[in-house]
Parts: structure tokens; C-alpha cells; sequence
């Protein structure tokens, strides 16, 4: 098991989006025999489902079950931690969709497939707080599509310029998005009269090594 906290996922994951106090002054990856070196490979696995709210905070538009993420260790010093994630795969139990080759996640505008555009993923911590940022390709907003045959594609950009959460600092760390409007609010960009114009995220997941250690924070 890692001893320190290693920061990362995305995550397109919360059971509810709360805030931490401000306690990590540094963040770290290590392991039994010191830190995590850079380009260590690194998996994601959701805790429960990971929804698309309406902008409610409370009304799911968009539920998968299933949220895998596999990326790399960019940064481990300087008291930040930053982790790229390469691959993003959301799906859920409905029929497998023939535009990403997952099963399609449930949805009140029929069941519907979901893919990150702007892939690779960055999180990065925030030195001196328990709070993460992510972004997309280059450090741009986050976009995806959620599809189905009722809607048709309904690509979606995120409001800020990054999607913001918070991690615990227990025995197993878990990173949950901000499920509000400036944490995870998304706008619609493309798509027709069946998209919904905005929504929000709502998710939390934790890390894993690729040989599928859980990573720990003390």
C-alpha cells in the first residue's frame, strides 16, 4: 500500500460533493521503497455510480455505473502532485454502443453512450489544500459527448476552466468532484433541440497502481 497521498484520477466520480479543510501543506506519492517515480502507471476505479445532474444538483439526466481511467505520474514533488490520464471509459449495463464499443449508460433521453473529446486528462493538486483541478488536452475546459438515438450527439464543455474537487486524507483516499455549478457545471456546445442545455457531475473514485494497490495517505 502507499503511505502518502497520490493525487489523481478524474475523474470524470462523488456520492456527494462536499469541501475538506485546508490540511495537506505538501502532497506526495510513495511506496515501500520511497517515491513514486515519474511515469509510474497509475488505473482509476470508481466508487459508485457517476451521474450528469440537472443543474439541481439532485436530478440524475445521466447514470453509469462504470467509470476506468488508466494514465501516468507527470509531477511527485514540490508538494504537487499531477497525473495524466491517457484513456477515459464511462459505461454502464444497456446495449453496447457502436461509437465507443461500451455498454451505454442509462439516461432520461434514452440510453446513451459517453466520450471525453479533449483526452489526455490532467489532474493536479493544489498545494496547501485537500482540492484538485481538471483539465483537458493542453490545459483547456473538459469536453464530452453524451449521445443516444433520441438526442443524437450532445457535446458539452465545461463552464470554468477546470473542474474542481476535494480528496479525503484517510487509510484509502477518495477524490470526489464538486457536484455545484462552479465545480462541475457543463454547457451544452453542440447539439440539437433534445440535449439538455447544462448539467453538472457528480462522482468520486480512488487510485490504484496498475498490480491494483489501493493508495493510502497518512
Amino acid at each position: 500500500m502507499y503511505k502518502k497521498l497520490i493525487m489523481s484520477c478524474m475523474a470524470v466520480a462523488a456520492l456527494a460533493a462536499f469541501a475538506l479543510p485546508a490540511t495537506a501543506s505538501a502532497v506526495t506519492t510513495t511506496d515501500a521503497t520511497g517515491d513514486v517515480k515519474v511515469g509510474a502507471s497509475i488505473t482509476t476505479k470508481n466508487i459508485g455510480d457517476l451521474f450528469f445532474m440537472r443543474t439541481d444538483g439532485v436530478t440524475p439526466e445521466v447514470t453509469c455505473t462504470t467509470v476506468h481511467a488508466t494514465g501516468t505520474v507527470v509531477q511527485n514533488s514540490g508538494g504537487v502532485s499531477i497525473d495524466q490520464f491517457t484513456t477515459f471509459k464511462v459505461s454502464s449495463t444497456g446495449a453496447v454502443s457502436p461509437h465507443n464499443g461500451l455498454n451505454e449508460c442509462t439516461a432520461g433521453i434514452g440510453n446513451a453512450w459517453v466520450t471525453v473529446v479533449n483526452l489526455p486528462l490532467t489532474l493536479t493538486t493544489i498545494a496547501g489544500t485537500d482540492n484538485f483541478n481538471i483539465t483537458g488536452k493542453e490545459g483547456k475546459k473538459v469536453r464530452f459527448i453524451i449521445g443516444s438515438t433520441v438526442a443524437g450527439e450532445c457535446e458539452y464543455e465545461s463552464t470554468n476552466a477546470a473542474i474542481t474537487g476535494a480528496f479525503t486524507t484517510a487509510a484509502t483516499t477518495v477524490l470526489s468532484i464538486n457536484n455545484t455549478q462552479a465545480g462541475s457545471g457543463s454547457k451544452l456546445i453542440r447539439g440539437g433541440f433534445f440535449c439538455p442545455t447544462s448539467g453538472q457531475l457528480k462522482g468520486s473514485s480512488y487510485i490504484q497502481t496498475t498490480n491494483g494497490e489501493e493508495i493510502a495517505s497518512s
